[in-house]
């Protein structure tokens, strides 16, 4: 009996111990589970912290183009008016945009001048065209009313002073220097042929020149 009460003691000691182990074990599975919540969180606040230090990286950054920007507009202001280019006032209601800015983003666009100003230089162009063209018909007129005038004065032409031959075309090729004209060998009689330079690449293939009269 003394031995059956002895094992009963050391039994009931045993699973005291193993009690005491296994709460032990659920205390630690709850503190690892804390302690991952509490790492994620940790990496979530981390991420949010990073996003608001870019956020306001790019506030910043934005800011400093949008002064750039406004001060290339300015300089470019200036240099039109010191071009002569007449500056169209805006109406107060009227907003002219250089760039466009998100809230975060930056999101530019080209650098516009006032379309008034762009109309104004578009039409004195067109008008400067004009008159460049009605100069130069001027002038075409002039250079064709020369020769007319001079001819007026000129001696008529005495056909009979004329030597005419009629001949055949033996050779003929491009000439080396003028893309316009033709050199022939044409014979027209006589011992030995002609060299004649004619304009007829214009009008006559070459392969058909041969053998005309």
């Amino acid at each position: 009996s003394r031995f059956l009460s002895r094992f009963l003691v050391k039994m009931a000691a045993n699973n005291a111990v193993l009690n005491r182990l296994e709460q032990k074990g659920a205390e630690a599975d709850q503190v690892i589970e804390y302690l991952k919540q509490q790492v994620a969180l940790l990496k979530e606040k981390a991420i949010l912290q990073a996003s608001l230090r870019e956020e306001k990286k790019l506030r910043v950054e934005n800011a400093k183009l949008k002064k750039e920007i406004e001060g290339l507009k300015q300089e470019l202001i200036q240099a039109e008016i010191r071009n002569g280019v007449k500056q169209v006032a805006v109406p107060p209601g009227t907003t002219l945009s250089t760039a466009s800015f998100s809230e975060d983003i930056l999101q530019p666009t080209a650098v516009t001048t006032s379309s008034g100003s762009k109309d104004q230089v578009k039409g004195e162009d067109e008008e400067k065209k004009k008159k460049e063209k009605v100069e130069k018909k001027g002038e075409k007129k002039e250079k064709k009313q020369q020769p007319a005038a001079g001819s007026s004065d000129a001696k008529p032409v005495d056909v009979s002073r004329l030597d005419l031959r009629v001949g055949c075309i033996i050779t003929a090729e491009k000439h080396p220097d003028a893309d316009t004209l033709y050199v022939e060998q044409v014979d027209v009689g006589e011992a030995s042929p002609r060299t004649v330079v004619s304009g007829l690449v214009k009008h006559v293939p070459l392969d058909k020149v041969l053998t005309k009269l």
